[in-house]
């Protein structure tokens, strides 16, 4: 009896293993995201920062302040408000030299 149920419990997770393995195989994949990648407000081009959502003169304006020692800077420097910099948070950093 107790083989009977083992070889039950078996065979249910072999059925949902193929089941989920060719679920996975019909699910298209999304292309990934152009604004996934990160950007270095220490070193990015301002069309780079602009193409993040950041306006042309506040580009400028980190272009000109740079270095930052991390990225909140941009809202402790008055650059970005903290609504613009809650926007763009998750897709700049700022690498120190030699990083």
């Amino acid at each position: 009896m107790l083989r009977r149920s083992f070889a039950g419990i078996l065979v249910l997770a072999l059925v949902c293993a193929i089941t989920a393995s060719a679920q996975m195989k019909d699910t298209p994949k999304a292309p990934p995201k152009a604004a996934s990648k990160t950007l270095d407000i220490n070193s990015a081009p301002e069309a780079e920062l602009v193409s993040l959502g950041i306006d042309k003169a506040a580009a400028k304006k980190i272009i000109d302040g740079r270095p930052y020692r991390n990225k909140r800077e941009l809202v402790s420097r008055q650059l970005l408000t903290l609504e613009q910099y809650d926007k763009v948070k998750d897709h700049i950093i700022a690498k120190q030299p030699g990083q």
